[in-house]
């Protein structure tokens, strides 16, 4: 029983590489007898866009003057993508966001600070963490009073 489920499945094999292989030659023959293998390659060519057009090589800048957009959710992922960048232009912009008045961003800009790791992020942080210790216990104890 095997032997013949084997010689099946051999056979199917052979036969869609045979189509396969049979299909590639015809069009290849098609195509150099109808002089239409230039056209393509060359409608192809055409087509490629230069990757620098599409992406810049280093966003940097474009990612600190999102840090001033009127949108939370752009100064987050601002903030977020300048954490995998170093440099003092984008220190000293994640340390601005660290009193923006959204709190996500400011997390956000506290977590990049932490892990680009320079001292100059890493003494802003430490001023921010005791701005935030002081503001915390007053909320608590407002909250607690009333």
């Amino acid at each position: 029983m095997w032997e013949l489920e084997i010689k099946i499945l051999a056979l199917t094999a052979m036969y869609f590489v045979g189509w396969f292989l049979f299909e590639k030659v015809c069009v290849k023959l098609w195509n150099r007898f109808t002089h239409k293998e230039k056209e393509i390659t060359r409608e192809k060519r055409n087509k490629v866009i230069p990757l620098a057009t599409v992406t810049p090589m280093d966003q940097t800048w474009r990612y600190i003057r999102g840090l001033k957009s009127p949108d939370w959710r752009i100064r987050r992922i601002s903030c977020v993508q300048l954490g995998e960048r170093r440099g003092t232009a984008v220190v000293e912009a994640l340390i601005e966001a660290l009193d923006d008045s959204r709190e996500e961003v400011s997390l956000a800009a506290g977590e990049a600070l932490a892990k680009i790791g320079d001292p100059a992020a890493i003494d802003a942080l430490a001023r921010h963490c005791s701005n935030l210790e002081r503001h915390s216990g007053r909320t608590y104890e407002s909250y607690r009073a009333a």
